[in-house]
């Protein structure tokens, strides 16, 4: 049952993954269409984080797992509305 709230997910900068891998992880977890996944990925890059996903905290717990799973570097927060 959600609580009504957003959170949103926040992708973290690393030295380790290249950016088809992390495109290819953001297109397979957060549904995001290529050029979404590149922007997202320069955009952590050049700035050290990008928000790139916002929903509910049942959606958002279970794309950061598999997120995390893949070994990307995510942080989850709740939105203030």
């Amino acid at each position: 049952m959600s609580n009504g709230k957003k959170y949103q997910i926040i992708l973290k900068n690393d030295e380790v993954h290249s950016f088809e891998f992390i495109m290819a992880c953001l297109v397979k977890s957060c549904k995001h269409i290529h050029e979404q996944a590149e922007q997202c990925a320069l955009i952590t890059h050049y700035k050290g984080e990008c928000d790139i996903y916002s929903g509910d905290y049942f959606e958002v717990t279970e794309i950061s797992a598999l997120l995390t799973s893949y070994g990307l570097d995510v942080e989850t927060k709740e939105l203030c509305m």
